[in-house]
């Protein structure tokens, strides 16, 4: 009996690499019997292709039409026999999968980090911002840099539950670039940050004890996973990290996704994904910081959180918020959150506005 394939998988041809994300991710255009034409390729599990190369593709998520669809993803480079390996540690991310690597871990014994990692975080006047969506990113770094000291130093730690290669996120690139972001650090199976680390706690350690930040954004990398169910997104996992953190010591602020335009009800005043998780899965008592807005979206808010629990539990505080509309211009950012921008979801913003206040 044939065993059915969990992944689909096709041959095609590289027409010409249209871009890079960064130094290790490559867009393709492909000859390809598939209706979408492009690929994305990381050159650290591939090498780099050129045109004329043949490629095997994962092509799942583009015939699903999922939204992590709109690539497909270079499994292997076939005009390639072989390619250049040097050891450096003993760690391995996607372990046991035909892609498994070798990486130097930060706490590895082979890292000049090595000893750090024996002694607990120091979370004395550092601050976390944690996110549910990866387009609170952009914003947040351009709203604190803009209106903080300008020797504030940001790390941005991407968990593994949304894409797990850094090189896929144009808005780290971007940041990095605009000098908005001074680390990234990558943990558990996330790989290809200036730090790999292998759990949330030894990332917090490196963002605050080795790079001396004052500032960590936590979120997954893009492609938050929802299932239409009260616990089945990957964003639940943010409660978790929230815990550990305020039963360490540390002070956080959790930034509610807010928005009043999504054709989804369940995502309309403050989602029902951080509904969930600061009602049911974070245990401590966070500053929950809402945007000023007009009378009959902050009711609509004032009466989730009274539903939900939340405004006993939780600190509730209306600041302003859009004086992020001032950092985007200054830094000639133009983020989207789910496609939209601050004109199509301004709520989005300025509560990532607020919270930067």
């Amino acid at each position: 009996m044939q065993i059915p394939a969990w992944i689909e998988l096709k041959k095609g041809i590289v027409e010409q690499v249209l871009d890079s994300i960064d130094e290790r991710t490559e867009i393709l255009r492909l000859a390809i019997d598939h209706p979408c034409k492009l690929a994305v390729l990381y050159t650290c599990l591939t090498g780099r292709a050129k045109a004329g190369d043949r490629v095997l593709v994962n092509t799942t998520a583009a015939s699903l039409g999922l939204g992590t669809g709109g690539y497909h993803f270079v499994i292997s480079n076939l005009n390639r026999t072989s390619t250049s390996f040097k050891s450096r540690g003993h760690g391995m991310k996607l372990k046991y999968t035909p892609l498994q690597m070798q990486l130097l871990l930060s706490e590895e014994i082979n890292s000049p980090y090595h000893a750090y990692y024996d002694h607990p975080v120091d979370f004395q006047n550092k601050l976390v911002y944690i996110g549910e969506l990866h387009s609170v990113l952009a914003p947040l770094c351009a709203y604190i840099k803009y209106f903080s000291d300008s020797g504030i130093r940001i790390a941005y730690i991407m968990t593994d539950h949304g894409a797990l290669p850094m090189g896929f996120s144009r808005t780290v690139t971007l940041l990095k670039n605009k000098d908005l972001l001074d680390v990234a650090i990558t943990s558990g199976n996330a790989f290809g940050g200036d730090h790999e680390c292998v759990n949330i706690y030894t990332s917090l350690k490196t963002a605050f004890d080795i790079e001396n930040c004052q500032v960590a954004i936590i979120t997954m990398g893009p492609g938050i996973l929802g299932t239409g169910t009260v616990y089945g997104f990957s964003g639940l996992e943010l409660g978790l990290y929230a815990n550990l953190i305020a039963g360490s010591g540390g002070s956080i602020v959790y930034i509610p996704r807010l928005g009043f335009n999504d054709i989804r009800q369940r995502h309309i005043g403050i989602s029902h994904h951080s509904v969930t998780v600061l009602r049911d899965i974070v245990q401590y008592s966070l500053p929950l910081i809402l945007p000023f807005m007009d009378r009959q979206k902050r009711n609509k808010v004032i009466e989730q959180l009274k539903e939900n629990g939340l405004s006993g539990k939780h600190r509730i505080v209306f600041m302003e918020g859009r004086e992020i509309e001032q950092a985007l211009y200054h830094y000639d950012l133009h983020p989207t959150t789910m496609g939209r921008g601050l004109d199509e979801e301004p709520q989005f913003f300025y509560a990532i506005g607020a919270a930067g206040r």
